[in-house]
Parts: structure tokens; C-alpha cells; sequence
């Protein structure tokens, strides 16, 4: 491919060479020595047309290869747009396309990659488990934010640092070091801390060539970490309901079994002990009709099938008739029932009958775990676009621990001490409140008494035209 243009160099310092054999060769004729200066002449004339007819074809030939440099550093830079022009079909022309040819591989090559690169990025950005990618010396080469959330750490930070240092944890740790020892696949499930995330958490290697002979030691790792928490906590709440519901259960239909016996056994034969049991007997079924009851309201509640009449209405309309309702029922407990409104209160968007429910199960909750000569009172603040409706009472309050499950069904902070009623209250009280598009919490004290509270959005002012 080059023959044609070694020659081009070449014929300069042919026709040189021979000038000067030529010149050599008249020098050493004598006899015709009178034609020395005109032939000496001629040879420098001939020399000098060689040289310049040698620099021209470098520069030709040097031109465009210092063109193909700069375009191979704007290359090295990342900068693909540069392409060389061909202008003749020797050689270098050859050259200057394919050139351009590599370059246009190399940018279809590298866009390819950059889109594969984002979709990988989008993918481990959104997606719900933690990931991890460790060399073989065990350094971080990536984590995505769930792994970082759930391990505790920052992207920047971990990356780089080794395996150890990000997980934190023993049972990470063995687990990624038996995997790269074993050189296989590795699964357990992790408790990172008491109340904190529980994962699974996934290790496998990635083998590289030439692992055979260094023993089977991955060249990476991948670790992948699943959070089940949400998981772990629903079957907890599961496997709760069904042992609250038995037990729930259990109470009443002994009680119901002891009477009919007791009855079958002579108790009819004595018409005001039979009417006592018949007494019983009722009580028993009215408390399983209000579970029952209780259970399908919750089930309307949690599916939808309970629609919402909302409308204006004031905060007094929906905290003093239940309040005033369960005075009586103060009043036998030797509790003092307050309530507390600003009379400068806004009016809630609310279904009337529905708030005043949540109202009533939470101050009936109040009064049931106050002790005699204590205090239940009930206020409202406004907020920005809502106003606060909260319960404050003096009894026995609940533990740190059962504070965040107080409002699961069939629930119960302290059996012993609960009493009566079916569990159900507080949890149909935050599906309503939540209906409502508003939100519900408990602070409490153990031994100090409790505050529950929940919000209702602000009825907006409606103008008309």
C-alpha cells in the first residue's frame, strides 16, 4: 500500500545522488573543461529543484498526519465530532477514511454504552432492593441509595471503603466472607438492630478469568440486600390478629358455655336464677354482636365502601356530643371531663357523624384507663389548613414499646389492665381520621396519663360569583 509513496520520497535524493555523479563524472573529464561552470550551474539548479520538490511532498505528506494527530488527541479527550477530509486516493487518503470509519465505530461504541450505562444507573436508582458491588480485595465499587439507606451510610462515602466498614454488621460480614471463600452463593436473613430494618440480604460472586488458579476468589461480589421489614411486621400483625381474635373470642363463648350448663344442669328449675343467667347470657352475645359489628365496620372502612358526606361543620358540633354523652359515665368513675375550644375555631371539612365517632372512642378510651379522681380533657388548636382535636388524660398511660402498634386491631397495651371492650376502637378511629385525609398519633407516659390526637382539614371558603 506504501510503495507509491516511498517512491515519492525517494526520487528527490535519486535525482540528487545522480546530479552529483554527473557532476563527479564532468569534473574528471579534462578535455572538456571549458563547460565545467555551465554544468556546476546546471547541477545546483538541479539540487535546489530537487529540495524543494522533496519539502513540498513532506509537507503534502506531513499535513494531513498532523491533521489525523489532533484528531486522535481530540479523541483521547472524548471529543468524537473531528473528521478528516480525503483529498487524494493514495495512501494517506486511504488513511484520512479509515480514520474516520474508526471514529464513527467509536462513537456509536461509546453512545452505546453511555445509554446502557444510564439504564443501569435508572434501574439501581429506583429500584427496592439494595445493591452493592465489591472488588475482589473487598472495596465498594458501587452502592445504590437503598443500600446506602438502609445500611446507614452516604454513596460518596462508601465508596472506595471496604465491605466492613459500609455493612457494619457481623452477620454481613461473615456472610460476604464465606461467599468469597466458598466462592458461592450465600443467604440469610439479618436483624440490623432492635426496631430497626430486618433484610435479607443475598452475596454472589463474580468470577473472572484466571480464578481456577487463584484459588476460586471472586474477582467481584455482589451483594444484594432485600428489605422485609414491612413484611416481617405484616405477618406479626397477622399472626397478632388471629391470637387476639381467638382470645377475644375464647372469653365470651366460655362464658356462654358455663351458662348453658349451668342452666342445663337445674338453673331452670329456679325461675330468678335462670332469669340472672339469661342476664348473662345476653351481655355475653350483645358484647360478641359489637366485635362482629365492630369487625365489618372496620372491613367497610379499610375497602372504601363507607362513603364520606362531607361538609362545613364547626369543631363544637363535632367534640361536645360525645363528650356530653359519656359524662354519665364520667361521672360514675369520679372522672372531671373538661373541654377546651377556642371560640375563634375554623369549621372542618368532616363527616359529622363519623368525627364525632373517633371523638367518642377516644375519650371512652380515656375514661376507661383513668383512675378515679383523675382528668379527661379535650381541645382543639388551628393549624395552617387544619385544625388539632386532641384528648389529654391523667390515667395509667401506655409503654415506649407498645406506642407504635396501639392502633392495630384487637391491640391491647396492657391486657390485664384493659378491661373490657373488643380492641377494635382506636383502629377504626385512625381509618376514619385517615378517610378524612388527616392524620392521628399518641404521646404518652407510662404512669403519667396520654394525649391522643388527630387533625381534620379546614373547610374551605366557597365564594360565590
Amino acid at each position: 500500500m506504501f510503495r507509491r509513496l516511498r517512491w515519492r520520497i525517494a526520487i528527490p535524493y535519486v535525482v540528487f545522488i545522480l546530479l552529483i555523479v554527473l557532476g563527479l563524472a564532468v569534473y574528471l573529464q579534462r578535455d572538456v573543461a571549458h563547460l565545467r561552470p555551465a554544468i556546476l550551474a546546471a547541477a545546483a539548479l538541479a539540487t535546489l529543484l530537487a529540495v524543494l520538490l522533496a519539502l513540498l511532498i513532506a509537507e503534502r505528506i506531513a499535513q494531513p498526519l498532523r491533521q489525523l494527530t489532533h484528531l486522535a488527541e481530540r479523541l483521547a479527550q472524548g471529543d468524537f465530532s473531528g473528521r478528516l477530509l480525503p483529498t487524494t486516493q493514495d495512501e494517506v487518503g486511504q488513511l484520512a477514511r479509515a480514520f474516520n470509519q474508526m471514529a464513527d465505530q467509536i462513537q456509536v461504541k461509546i453512545t452505546t454504552l453511555a445509554e446502557e450505562r444510564s439504564r443501569l444507573a435508572a434501574v439501581l436508582e429506583h429500584m427496592a432492593d439494595g445493591v452493592i458491588i465489591t472488588t475482589g480485595e473487598g472495596r465498594v465499587q458501587l452502592i445504590n441509595p437503598v443500600a446506602a439507606r438502609l445500611l446507614g451510610t452516604i454513596e460518596t462515602a462508601a465508596l472506595g471503603c471496604s465491605f466492613a466498614q459500609v455493612a457494619r454488621h457481623y452477620q454481613l460480614i461473615e456472610l460476604w466472607r464465606r461467599s468469597r471463600e466458598q466462592g458461592e452463593q450465600q443467604v440469610e436473613t439479618v436483624e440490623m438492630e432492635r426496631q430497626g430494618p430486618f433484610l435479607r440480604a443475598i452475596v454472589l460472586p463474580i468470577l473472572g478469568e484466571g480464578v481456577e488458579e487463584k484459588g476460586r476468589i471472586p474477582a467481584a461480589q455482589l451483594v444484594i440486600l432485600q428489605d422485609l421489614t414491612q413484611v416481617r411486621r405484616l405477618e406479626t400483625v397477622r399472626r397478632d390478629f388471629i391470637s387476639n381474635i381467638s382470645h377475644e373470642l375464647r372469653t365470651p363463648l366460655a362464658s356462654l358455655r358455663a351458662l348453658v350448663d349451668t342452666l342445663r344442669d337445674g338453673a331452670l328449675d329456679d325461675p330468678p336464677a335462670a332469669r340472672r343467667f339469661l342476664d348473662r347470657v345476653e351481655t355475653e352475645v350483645d358484647a360478641l354482636t359489637q366485635m362482629v359489628q365492630e369487625l365489618l365496620e372496620l372491613s367497610r372502612i379499610e375497602s372504601g365502601q363507607v362513603p364520606l358526606r362531607l361538609a362545613p361543620v364547626a369543631v363544637a358540633d363535632v367534640v361536645s356530643p360525645p363528650v356530653e354523652r359519656l359524662r354519665p359515665q364520667a361521672d360514675r368513675a369520679s372522672l372531671t371531663l373538661d373541654v377546651d375550644l377556642p371560640l375563634d375555631l375554623p369549621p372542618v371539612l368532616a363527616d359529622a357523624d363519623r368525627a364525632q365517632q373517633v371523638v367518642t372512642n377516644l375519650v371512652h378510651n380515656a375514661i376507661k384507663f383513668t383512675p378515679p379522681g383523675g382528668m379527661v380533657t379535650t381541645s382543639a388548636t388551628a393549624g395552617a389548613d387544619e385544625v388539632i382535636i386532641s384528648v389529654r388524660d391523667t390515667g395509667i398511660g401506655i409503654p415506649a414499646d407498645d406506642l407504635p402498634r396501639i392502633f392495630e386491631r384487637f391491640y391491647k397495651a396492657d391486657r390485664a389492665r384493659s378491661g373490657g371492650g373488643t380492641g377494635l376502637g382506636l383502629a377504626i378511629a385512625r381509618h376514619i381520621v385517615q378517610a378524612h385525609g388527616g392524620r392521628i398519633w399518641v404521646e404518652s407516659v407510662e404512669g403519667r396519663g396520654s394525649t391522643f390526637s388527630f387533625t381534620l382539614p379546614t373547610a374551605k371558603t366557597i365564594t360565590k360569583p
